[in-house]
């Protein structure tokens, strides 16, 4: 399918004259670069490149196993002087990549959503603990409320 779409693409070029500059250039590599294909590359393992980003409606990622995701978040929640240090130390949350990591190697979508997750889950954790404190809290009021 991929290969038709491709092909498909290429002839599209072809018949409407744009074959003075390649914009699209499959590799016998089986690598592929769409954009100015004088200035761009596929790096490392990499198979496609589009230069100025790709628009879809859905992209789907697939696991290949289950050490690629965050079930053990919880077991891994940081006390919130942990979280506090990291924000006044390192500007950003406890173990996420800092924007200058960012800037430099980028990120995988699934690593990134893993961590995004873990994020969610401790600040679920948070917020049921936060939820219990203010139960016993209502609790102690009231029964300091009856004795008056």
């Amino acid at each position: 399918m991929a290969k038709t779409f491709l092909f498909t693409l290429m002839a599209l070029f072809l018949i409407t004259g744009l074959q003075a500059q390649e914009i699209m250039l499959l590799k016998t590599s089986g690598k592929v670069v769409i954009g100015d294909t004088t200035q761009i590359t596929t790096p490392g393992n990499y198979n496609l490149y589009v230069q100025h980003g790709i628009l879809t409606e859905r992209v789907k990622v697939s696991l290949k196993n289950t050490a690629d995701w965050s079930d053990q978040a919880f077991q891994q929640t940081p006390a919130l002087t942990e979280v506090k240090a990291s924000i006044e130390e390192k500007s950003h949350l406890p173990a996420m990549p800092s924007a200058t990591q960012l800037v430099n190697s980028g990120y995988e979508v699934t690593q990134m959503d893993a961590k995004l997750l873990a994020q969610i889950e401790w600040l679920w954790q948070y917020t049921i603990k936060l939820h219990e404190e203010n139960e016993a809290l209502k609790v102690r009021l009231k029964a300091l409320e009856e004795k008056k």
